[in-house]
């Protein structure tokens, strides 16, 4: 699981940054609102697409220069209502759902912790906090830059212990 966990967050570390920059402002019930999604297309044990498309969101189609689809391109999805993305490590199995939302201030993340009313562990040295949310392993994390700051939410699929 720790490896699965370092992969998407390298994975969203590299393809967070251009994004974040270019993407509009959210405001924290959006973000809370895709977080949630990202559960529901988890909740089963593995990967649900049709979940996070009954939900509104839909896969964007990543071109070339030349225009052209990339055929392995990242699965990235956006909604119609909301302003933050959906990163998916897989279409099916075992992974990752990140939600990447731009926010107006780090002030937004402190925030967003504030919502969980004190019940969030204390964050590493890189600011991410992990933890365990309905049998999902979880993690927040603030990224982007002072220019354009960002939020990241990672739900795993759950694990089953054995």
């Amino acid at each position: 699981m720790r490896k699965l966990a370092t992969a998407a967050l390298a994975l969203s570390a590299v393809l967070a940054a251009p994004a974040t920059a270019q993407m509009r402002e959210a405001a924290l019930p959006e973000i809370f609102e895709s977080y949630n999604d990202c559960f529901a297309a988890t909740e089963s044990g593995e990967i649900s697409i049709s979940s996070l498309e009954a939900l509104g969101w839909s896969r964007a189609t990543i071109r070339s220069s030349d225009g052209e689809p990339i055929e392995n391109a990242p699965l990235i999805f956006g909604h119609s209502e909301r302003k933050p993305i959906i990163i998916m490590s897989a279409l099916e199995g075992e992974g990752v759902c990140m939600v990447n939302a731009r926010i107006e201030s780090f002030e937004v993340f402190e925030e967003f912790k504030q919502a969980f009313g004190g019940k969030l562990p204390e964050p590493d040295k890189q600011g991410s906090i992990s933890y365990f949310a309905q049998g999902h392993p979880v993690q927040i994390a603030p990224t982007g830059s002072r220019e354009a700051p960002a939020l990241r939410l990672a739900v795993l699929t759950p694990k089953e212990s054995k």
